[in-house]
């Protein structure tokens, strides 16, 4: 009996967007309340204890808070990944322009995924964009 063991390994993948003059408390909640998630990430976001439930249609999915530090940065880990990988908003104020800028870091398994990756964030933060006036 042969066994093969597969660890699948995933690069990290980052990305910016520059939001522009926006309230860092309205887009702090926007980034990490259930109300504010469910307007751009997910159809709902329930808060459970220290995790995040979002819902897309019928599915679900439980996403545990690893860290959320006031007006900078929300790291979460969806609950059937591997515990190495998560993905990470980190919201920042340009010094010289004053522009609010996001930070997605996140993990992909092939530079086919990372394109799709790309594009689903360009998406998600398009309705954020359209959301909240951005």
């Amino acid at each position: 009996l042969l066994t093969i063991l597969s660890v699948i390994m995933k690069d990290i993948f980052q990305v910016e967007y520059v939001l522009g003059k926006i309230s860092q408390n309205v887009l702090w909640k926007a980034l990490s309340t259930p109300d504010g998630l469910a307007c751009w990430f997910a159809d709902q976001v329930e808060e459970e204890e220290n995790m995040f439930v979002f819902h897309w249609g019928k599915s679900k999915q439980n996403a545990v808070i690893l860290s959320k530090k006031s007006n900078n940065l929300v790291r979460l880990h969806w609950e059937e990944e591997d515990p190495r990988f998560y993905f990470e908003i980190k919201l920042s104020v340009s010094e010289l322009s004053g522009d609010a800028i996001l930070r997605i870091t996140d993990f992909c398994e092939s530079t086919s995924d990372m394109h799709d990756l790309t594009e689903w964030w360009n998406m998600k933060i398009e309705c954020l964009r359209k959301s909240f006036g951005i």
